[in-house]
């Protein structure tokens, strides 16, 4: 099974933009001892959702996982981390490249053993503030609709283990 998803308003697709294609991970991470999932904000365009980043070369979806969540938050004591079988596809104006994007999304879910944290570089700090989100707050905090997708379909499983 697999969910695609279009960009609406500002995020719709340029007619004079390439096209890229990319293979990209999102992460929902729990918090070692709260209700509480990793995300973060974007400082330029306003944007909350959970950590995302491409995957690189022959990486496996969880290896890109726990890469792009230390270099964007610095967590870095994880727990057993799951890959959801179902991929999604988002087709999308994206700002911060100036390209349109067409993305596979690999969804990997699970929860950190403490809050240990290295420290972030000064780019990562400029472009993005971590934030964790109560279960109550994460759907109506999201801003991308796949993020708001992901979201209904892992937080059950945060539940089960």
């Amino acid at each position: 099974m697999a969910k695609e998803f279009f960009g609406t308003g500002d995020s719709a697709i340029r007619d004079d933009k390439p096209m890229t294609e990319r293979e990209v991970v999102v992460v929902a991470m729990k918090h070692p001892t709260e209700e509480k999932y990793l995300c973060v904000k974007n400082r330029k365009f306003g944007w909350i959702d959970f950590v995302m980043g491409g995957i690189e070369g022959e990486e496996k979806p969880i290896e890109a996982a726990k890469r792009e969540v230390v270099e964007e938050t610095g967590y870095d004591d994880f727990g057993e981390l799951k890959e959801l079988d179902e991929v999604c596809y988002d087709n999308f104006y994206a700002a911060h490249k100036d390209v349109n994007r067409h993305i596979t999304i690999h969804t990997v879910y699970g929860s950190f053993e403490s809050l240990q944290q290295e420290e972030r570089s000064e780019e990562e700090k400029e472009i993005a503030e971590v934030l964790w989100i109560s279960a109550e707050e994460l759907a109506e905090k999201l801003t991308q609709e796949a993020h708001k997708y992901i979201w209904g379909r892992v937080k059950d499983s945060f539940y089960r283990e």
